[in-house]
């Protein structure tokens, strides 16, 4: 079997994402499968230029051959037409990935034109793979039959396999949170929240790029300076597994207040080390995170809620340790990476097999 997949920018990009692209890879890889990475260069040109990438794309697969073209949706305006002309010409099967849907991030008028050429691009697939069943929901609201979607959830391996962490003994309340220096995390709402606590035992470690989105990164400094918040809250960037290990097991709280998430991978490492969580009730968060059960959910952009949340578990000792239970033992039925996987080639192989009839 022989695939191309099809990504934009560089698969090694530290996001979730990214990372789920990585991993089947190279676990299609590891099955024997030859697998041809091919990155659709970033380029700062505005939404309808991209378009013409698809003409670009049927001149550079003249001479090749695959069975699969797994494309993640992110390149989507690079490759909607030119999915028509691989499947009806070459005769490739296509199974688009879908971690985030553009056109939800997209305002106004440019939502609605997103969301057309998405919808182009999802009709030209064999199969969609969505990464939660919220994503899938929103798929079919497109106007794509449910029949052509499967599930498949990102799995977390990476940093668990040790055991739930016992927490370290400590003074005060140290929360954590993951993520990409994006608006759409709602970092900017956390500063706000620990601001209005203003309590000396709670502190925050922010773990994650903070080079997506330079201005957004230095607008969430500027406001850690401006609310006298610099003993409170550390911005650590990009870190090595070993050390991320080592923040998910000395942290008491793991929140996230995401605008938008369609997954969240953070949510069951976290989890996988016993933390409880507070997030939001947004996108596929709940499909996680249980009210009550391993976490708080508010509603996103809420200060007031988070405020709330951070409090009560912040002052509740058997609380954190009832939810952190409950959510490691949620993850340890969540998937590996390797199961995540083998669904995808399942899915391969049934389609391939079905085509050869």
């Amino acid at each position: 079997m022989k695939i191309a997949k099809l990504i934009i920018g560089d698969i090694n990009r530290l996001t979730g994402g990214y990372l789920y692209e990585r991993k089947l890879v190279e676990y299609l890889r590891g099955k024997g499968v030859e697998v041809d990475v091919i990155g659709i260069r970033e380029v700062p040109y505005p939404y309808i230029l991209h378009l013409f990438s698809n003409l670009s794309f049927i001149f550079q697969f003249l001479g090749k051959n695959y069975d699969f073209v797994l494309e993640d949706e992110m390149a989507h305006p690079a490759l909607f037409l030119f999915n028509f002309w691989l499947r009806y010409v070459k005769r490739a099967k296509i199974v688009v990935i879908v971690h985030l849907l553009w056109w939800k991030a997209a305002k106004g008028g440019k939502a609605h034109f997103v969301r057309f050429v998405e919808k182009i691009m999802f009709k030209s697939a064999h199969l969609i793979i969505a990464n939660s069943k919220h994503t899938k929901e929103e798929i079919e609201g497109m106007g794509i039959p449910a029949e052509f979607i499967e599930v498949v959830y990102p799995g977390f391996d990476v940093l668990s396999g040790t055991g739930r962490m016992v927490r370290r003994p400590h003074e005060g309340v140290n929360l954590l949170s993951v993520a990409i220096c994006d608006p759409r995390k709602g970092l900017d709402t956390l500063l706000e929240a620990i601001h209005r606590l203003n309590n000396p035992k709670i502190k925050l470690d922010v773990v994650g790029d903070d080079s997506i989105d330079p201005a957004y990164s230095e607008r969430l400094k500027e406001q850690v300076a401006a609310s006298g918040l610099e003993e409170k809250v550390v911005f650590h960037g990009v870190v090595r597994a070993e050390e991320l290990r080592r923040f998910y097991s000395e942290a008491d709280i793991f929140v996230l207040p995401s605008l938008y998430e369609p997954f969240g991978i953070v949510f069951a490492e976290a989890m996988s080390f016993g933390l409880p969580i507070i997030a939001t009730n947004a996108g596929g968060i709940p499909e996680l995170v249980e009210e009550g059960e391993n976490g708080f959910l508010v509603p996103p952009g809420d200060v007031d809620s988070l405020v709330d949340a951070i409090d009560k578990l912040a002052s509740d000792a058997e609380l954190r340790e009832r939810f952190g239970r409950n959510g490691y033992e949620k993850s340890r039925k969540l998937n590996t990476w390797a199961d995540c996987g083998e669904r995808i080639f399942q899915y391969l192989f049934t389609i391939r097999s079905k085509s050869s009839r």
